[in-house]
C-alpha cells in the first residue's frame, strides 16, 4: 500500500513511510520507489535524517549568563565605591560645619564682648546715637548678650536725660553802650547750666508708663523703665518702684526659663535678687545652673557631667527638661566617663559605667547600645584580667614576706 502526503508550505516538507509500497508526493508531483523526488520550482525541502544539534548555542547562552553576572557584579562594586564616597563626603562636611559654627561662635562673642565695652564709654562721651547702633546690632544676634540687660537702665537714663534737657539758645552779643561802668560796680556772675535734677521729669507719667507696659506684658519696657526711675531719682515712690520692678524681672525670668534661654534668665534672676525676695526663682535658678554645668563638662569633664545630670534625674525628679531629655545627656556622660576610665586602664569602674549608661532606656537615645554592651564585654574581660593580675602579685608578696620573716642566725647558714 501507498500512502499519499501532501506536504506542507515550500519551507518544510518531509517524507512519510509506512510499511505499505513507498509513494510520496510532493505537492501535487508523484514519484515511484526508487525514483528521486523533485521538488517544484521555487520551493525548498528540509534535508531529511538525524537532526542536526548546534553546540554553539549552548555556548553563547552560557557566555552571556556569565557576561551579566560580571555586570552586577561590577555594578555592585560601583554603588559601594559611591556609598563611600558618599559617606566620605558627609562626614567631612559635617566635621568641617562644626568647626565653621565653633569659630563663627568664638567671633560673634568676641564682637559682643567688645561691644559691649564700648557701650558705656560712647554714653559718657555723649555718643547716644552711636550707643544706640550697638544696642540694636547686638539685639539682633540670636541670643544677645547678658550685659545688655545691665547696660539697659543706664542707656535708658541717659536718653532720658538728654531729651529733658534742651539746649541752651545760643548767646546774642548786645551791642556796646557809652554809659561807663563805675569802678565800684560789680560784674554780674554769668550764670551756667546746671545738670538736671530729678525734678526735672514727669516721674509720675513714667511710672504710669511702666505700669502700663507691665500690664500688656511688656516686661523688658517695664523693666527699663522702672530701671530709669530708680538711676534718676531712689526716693521717688521707693517701694512701689521697687516692687514692680521686683515683679517685672520675675515675670521675665521665668518666661526666658520656659523659653529655654537660661543664661539669660539667670541673669534677671540675678537682678531681681537685688529688689527683694526670689523664693519662686531660686528654685529654677539652682536646675539650670545644674544643666548648665552638665552640659558644660560633658565632654572635658564627664564625671561632673555625671553627677550634675544624675542629680537633675534621682533627686529632682527631672526626665526632661526645656532644651531635651536629661536621660538622654545622663546616658551619653555614662558613656563618655567610661570611655576616659578605660582610656585611663581603670577597666573595672569603666564596665561599671557602660552597665549604668545601659540600664537607661530614654526615649531618644545618641548611643548605639550595641555598641556600649561591646565595649561593656570588653571591659568586663579586662577587668577580669587584672583581677587575676593583681592576686596573682599578691601572692608573690606573700611568699616573699614568709620567707623573708625568718632569716637565719647570724653566723649561720640559711
Amino acid at each position: 500500500m501507498v500512502e499519499d502526503v501532501e506536504i506542507g508550505p515550500a519551507s518544510h516538507r518531509e517524507l512519510v513511510y509506512d510499511s505499505r509500497p513507498f509513494r510520496a508526493k510532493f505537492a501535487g508531483e508523484s514519484c515511484q520507489f526508487g525514483e528521486r523526488p523533485q521538488p517544484a520550482a521555487g520551493k525548498d525541502v528540509k534535508s531529511q535524517g538525524a537532526p542536526i544539534v548546534n553546540y554553539a548555542k549552548p555556548r553563547r547562552g552560557r557566555r552571556g549568563l556569565a557576561c551579566l553576572f560580571w555586570g552586577a557584579f561590577a555594578l555592585v562594586c560601583l554603588l559601594a565605591a559611591g556609598a563611600v564616597v558618599l559617606g566620605a563626603v558627609y562626614a567631612g562636611w559635617n566635621t568641617g560645619l562644626a568647626t565653621a559654627r565653633a569659630q563663627a561662635s568664638i567671633t560673634a562673642e568676641a564682637y559682643a564682648r567688645e561691644q559691649c565695652e564700648r557701650i558705656p564709654l560712647d554714653l559718657a562721651a555723649g555718643g547716644l546715637q552711636l550707643a544706640q547702633k550697638r544696642f540694636d546690632e547686638l539685639l539682633k544676634q540670636e541670643r544677645p548678650p547678658p550685659c545688655l540687660f545691665n547696660l539697659a537702665p543706664t542707656a535708658t537714663a541717659a536718653f532720658l536725660l538728654s531729651a529733658a534737657s534742651p539746649s541752651p539758645p545760643p548767646a546774642t552779643p548786645l551791642p556796646p553802650t557809652a554809659t561807663a561802668l563805675s569802678p565800684t560796680a560789680t560784674p554780674r556772675p554769668v550764670s551756667r547750666s546746671e545738670p538736671p535734677r530729678g525734678s526735672d521729669y514727669d516721674l509720675n507719667a513714667l511710672l504710669e508708663e511702666a505700669r502700663i507696659a507691665q500690664s500688656l506684658g511688656d516686661y523688658t519696657a517695664a523693666i527699663d523703665t522702672l530701671a530709669a526711675i530708680i538711676s534718676i531719682d531712689g526716693d521717688f515712690e521707693r517701694e512701689t518702684a521697687r516692687r514692680m520692678l521686683l515683679e517685672a524681672l520675675t515675670a521675665q525670668a521665668l518666661a526666658l526659663y520656659r523659653s529655654g534661654r537660661l543664661s539669660e534668665a539667670i541673669v534677671m534672676t540675678d537682678r531681681a535678687e537685688e529688689y527683694g525676695s526670689i523664693d519662686d526663682l531660686s528654685y529654677e535658678r539652682y536646675i539650670a545652673l545644674l544643666y548648665l554645668d552638665g552640659q558644660r563638662a560633658k565632654v572635658s569633664n564627664p564625671a561632673e557631667a555625671v553627677r550634675s545630670f544624675s542629680r537633675l534625674v534621682h533627686e529632682f525628679g527631672l526626665r526632661d527638661y526645656v532644651n531635651g531629655s536629661v536621660l538622654t545627656d545622663l546616658q551619653e556622660a555614662h558613656r563618655n566617663y567610661a570611655l576616659a576610665l578605660a582610656l585611663q586602664g581603670e577597666h573595672c569602674p569603666a564596665q561599671a559605667q557602660f552597665q549604668a549608661a545601659l540600664d537607661l532606656q530614654p526615649a531618644y537615645s545618641r548611643v548605639n547600645p550595641v555598641d556600649l554592651a561591646a565595649r561593656r564585654d570588653q571591659s568586663a574581660r579586662a577587668c577580669q584580667g587584672d583581677r587575676q593580675d593583681a592576686g596573682a602579685t599578691a601572692a608573690g608578696v606573700e611568699s616573699v614576706g614568709v620567707s623573708a620573716a625568718t632569716p637565719a642566725p647570724v653566723g649561720q647558714s640559711g
